[in-house]
């Protein structure tokens, strides 16, 4: 019964019930059938239970009006009193229905995050020389999981990443999007090169999507010496956010999105120790305002400053609802990776292992 939305539904119901009871009470006016206007209005914010109680009442108070109107037992009386006994029915099964699909709603939800976390379990916090934070937003209130996609995968040579935005929405999207994040598990600790990745993510694209059917995706290698390897399949550019300063990485000749090109160009760009690399998909800079105009995000980008990781997408995230009044009109998947010092391990030599027997 919570919300300003039921609130007023409740405020709404009350009122038409009070308004017809009183005016009902004048005279020369029988306006008892429309007493069950109230429950009907009620209905949509209460539970069976209290409009059932409320129907009830309202039939009792359409009875006892034949006193006051001196139309007792009269056939226009027990008509009005019949009228008001079937809505008063009827809200009660408005309210039993509500709560039926409103639990079906929830157990869809319940299987949507449970596809969600695996499809997208969590990346991990930390890994050797770097940090990690996601976040994914859903933009159909009653999902929680959509096209994009993202993931981080130790390798032998440092740590591969992808983010990518599948074309389209709903179950069609979800399975192609599997399909990438299946395709690159394997091919990330199969091939030395980040453009092979790329390529093998591409064929599985090519094998399993329709003829309109794409995915724009960035792969990127990420280095224990701060060297960053990435190709592009028409993803944004990354963000690079520096103590002095930000800056997008320019992706030199980026390819065409995931299923339309098989063949990728690397770039390459160094980080230094505390500079934060921001990957997104197309919900975060496609937001728009009441007036139309699209978030900025590079003037926002000094809210990923300071403070872990998380905090700073909650910073950046909370602008982002602030510009698109709440409501999103595209998922939105953000990772935020920063540079650690890599520890540094001491050798163990022969006399340190004597001595520690």
């Amino acid at each position: 019964m919570g919300g300003p939305e039921n609130v007023r539904l409740i405020v709404a119901g009350a009122a038409v019930l009070t308004l017809a009871l009183v005016v009902d009470l004048g005279p020369g006016v029988a306006l008892t059938g429309y007493f069950g206007l109230g429950p009907l209005i009620l209905a949509a914010a209460c539970p069976p239970l209290i409009t059932a109680g409320i129907g009830g009442l309202t039939v009792i108070v359409a009875i006892l009006s034949g006193l006051w109107d001196h139309r007792f037992g009269t056939q226009p009386h027990i008509a009005a009193i019949i009228l008001v006994l079937v809505q008063s029915a009827i809200a009660v099964y408005i309210c039993v229905y509500r709560e039926r699909q409103r639990s079906k709603l929830h157990r869809v939800q319940a299987v949507a995050e449970v596809a969600q976390r695996a499809l997208l379990p969590a990346v991990p916090g930390q890994l050797d020389g770097a940090g990690f934070a996601a976040r994914y937003l859903s933009a159909a209130r009653e999902a929680s999981v959509g096209g994009d996609l993202y993931e981080v995968v130790p390798t032998a040579n440092g740590i591969r990443v992808i983010i990518g935005d599948v074309r389209g929405k709903g179950l069609p999207a979800v399975r192609l999007a599997s399909v990438v994040l299946g395709a690159f598990r394997e091919a990330a600790v199969t091939w030395l090169d980040p453009e092979q990745v790329a390529a093998a993510c591409a064929r599985a694209v090519g094998r399993e999507a329709g003829p309109e059917d794409f995915v724009t995706a960035l792969v990127l290698d990420i280095h224990p010496d701060g060297r960053l390897g990435m190709c592009s399949a028409g993803h944004h550019p990354p963000r690079l956010v520096s103590a002095d300063g930000s800056a997008t990485l320019e992706l030199r000749s980026p390819s065409p999105p995931l299923g339309l090109a098989e063949r990728f160009t690397v770039t390459t760009a160094h980080w230094e120790v505390g500079d934060r690399l921001l990957l997104f998909t197309d919900g975060l800079i496609e937001a728009r305002d009441a007036q139309g105009r699209f978030f900025p995000l590079d003037d926002r980008l000094d809210l990923l400053r300071g403070g872990g990781q998380q905090e700073a997408l909650d910073r950046l995230i909370a602008a982002l609802g602030t510009h698109a009044g709440g409501a999103l009109h595209d998922d939105l998947a953000i990772l935020l990776a920063e540079r650690q010092p890599v520890p540094i391990v001491a050798p163990t030599t022969p006399t340190a292992r004597a001595a520690a027997d």
